[in-house]
């Protein structure tokens, strides 16, 4: 963790008074954890299945103006929204809502899901919901369990998976998630992780924080995962693919309005962090800091802007203080590219800018689906001399992505395509010079440097316990070390995957993918057939 020393004890300090506050107080405790960015439980790819439930609601304009492409998204920020859009149900005399059957199971799930939070936010549940408001404290010692099984045929990193990786043959693993709330102020959360194959076996801390919430703004300490953009196969400044960070947050824990113009730019949600990347890379510990706002002026729309600086490190020369931190973070000419700029100011910014446009009953525009999201995102790596906020061809990168929700108007069956496509300059650097990655992997697209992936996903809800999925990807992955002179790893293939609730909490995801492999690791003529199975079983103790 990235808490030492002083900043340690004035941390434990901060938490111990919070706590005696909380005590003090005859308040419900409000469970600010973040819905976990990773499949828990089948029902979704890539993270937990209540965001693409928060999508389709918000989507089809159930949810107002609603921010959901900063992630994670805390559990009473999720609960408000659905709290919205029980509220506008309810309150719908002109039948709005009245032909949006097909989103029942939704809605009933998120309840289902956030119906604690929604208790303590005084919203009225159905009358068979029986739900005990927690007190000062709530305690959950296991929310979820996981077992993971599989199998692939070479050494094998899932993407956008917080980091799982296969060795060739058999694998394994457990992990489970703990949290505690202490009032609306306190977060604990905790995610251990058994990982086993047939060479060795290790345990780690997948992720787990505290987080202090005052007045809408929440200090979060610990290693966890962001996700900044609206895709759900990468994004071009911060996704999964690499795992969780090791950092100390601060921003907004709900979306609120700014003054004067709140109204009409909508709620608003900024977020900051710092990092310390890890020991074993080109510069040691190098730091990283990042800053996020996103807004959403209308309903069918959310816009957002990133930026992302990795800098300093241990190795000499060194930032001498407070002034070199804000010129290396604020002054583009302080980018080390510029030639006559002292080394100490080395650093490799990245921007990006993203739009989410969603169209409810798109049908009304001759649209084959009932709901219909477009998005995309623009980023660009600094560029040499003069401006790292003037975007150079070669240095630019963009993404595209088509969601259609209920295609042909048919319950239950979505279908996804993205486009996503990086230049020569993306990701890579001249002094830190293996690039835009941690623990050997991009920290945002998998793509890498002058990459390209065309993704497309259909799957079908064939009852509300049962859903299929199946995938087809076109993947050109390139090298993010600086002047590789590598081919690039080029990956064709499929997939398909079964979600299955069943009992009163278990629920199993199975994923087999097949793929043709063109110079595999970035050697020219490693080719040949890939493939890798995976069942996962989840048990649910809330």
């Amino acid at each position: 963790m990235l808490l030492r020393g002083g900043a340690r004890g004035l941390a434990i300090g901060v938490i111990l008074a919070a706590v005696l506050v909380a005590v003090s107080l005859a308040a419900h405790a409000s469970d600010r954890t973040d819905i976990p960015l990773q499949n828990w439980g089948g029902f979704a790819v890539h993270r937990d299945q209540v965001y693409d439930d928060l999508e389709r609601l918000v989507t089809a304009g159930f949810g107002d103006r609603a921010v959901l492409n900063t992630k994670p998204i805390s559990r009473t920020a999720a609960a408000r929204i659905v709290a919205r859009a029980i509220q506008n149900v309810r309150a719908d005399s002109i039948g709005r809502y009245s032909d949006r059957t097909d989103l029942e199971d939704e809605l009933n799930r998120l309840t289902e899901e956030f119906k604690v939070e929604l208790a303590v936010m005084g919203v009225k549940l159905p009358a068979d919901a029986t739900v005990a408001k927690p007190g000062v404290f709530s305690f959950t010692p296991i929310d979820r369990a996981l077992v993971r099984g599989g199998a692939a045929s070479r050494d094998f990193t899932f993407p956008y998976s917080n980091r799982v990786r296969f060795q060739r043959g058999a694998n394994g693993g457990f992990t489970f998630e703990s949290r505690a709330q202490i009032g609306d102020w306190v977060t604990f959360y905790l995610q251990p992780e058994l990982h086993v194959n047939e060479e060795f076996g290790a345990g780690r801390l997948k992720q787990g924080y505290v987080k202090l919430t005052l007045f809408n703004v929440e200090l979060l300490a610990g290693r966890e995962s962001l996700w900044w953009g609206p895709g759900l196969n990468g994004s071009l400044i911060l996704s999964n693919n690499a795992g969780p960070l090791d950092h100390v947050r601060i921003g907004a824990a709900e979306p609120f309005l700014l003054p004067f113009i709140g109204d009409w730019i909508g709620p608003t949600k900024i977020v900051a962090f710092f990092a310390k990347l890890e020991k074993d890379r080109d510069i040691p510990r190098a730091e990283m800091a990042g800053l996020r706002g996103t807004f959403s002026p209308f309903s069918f729309l959310e816009l957002g802007a990133s930026y992302v600086n990795i800098f300093g490190g241990d190795a000499p020369p060194r930032l001498r203080g407070a002034e070199d931190y804000f010129r290396v973070l604020f002054d583009p000419i302080a980018s080390d590219q510029g030639t006559q700029t002292p080394q100490r100011f080395r650093n490799n910014a990245l921007f990006a800018l993203d739009a989410d446009l969603r169209l409810a009953n798109a049908y009304r525009y001759f649209i084959p689906a009932r709901d219909l999201r477009i998005y995309g995102e623009f980023g660009w790596d600094d560029t040499c001399c003069s401006s790292s906020f003037i975007p150079l061809a070669d240095a630019t990168s963009y993404r595209f992505g088509l969601h259609f929700l209920n295609l042909f108007e048919a319950d239950g069956l979505d279908w996804r395509f993205e486009f996503t496509k990086t230049n020569t300059f993306s990701y890579t650097h001249n002094q830190f010079f293996r690039g835009y990655w941690s623990r050997g992997e991009v920290m945002s697209d998998v793509v890498g440097t002058d990459g390209m992936s065309l993704w497309t996903r259909a799957s079908q809800r064939l009852d509300p316990r049962l859903l299929v999925g199946v995938s087809a990807s076109r993947v050109e992955i390139g090298n993010t070390a600086l002047n590789a002179g590598t081919p690039r790893e080029r990956r064709t293939g499929g997939g398909l995957d079964v979600s299955w609730a069943f009992g009163a909490a278990w629920s199993l995801f199975a994923q087999a993918q097949v793929m043709y492999t063109t110079d595999r690791n970035f050697v020219a003529g490693e080719d040949g057939w890939d493939g890798f199975v995976l069942a996962e079983l989840t048990r649910s103790f809330r």
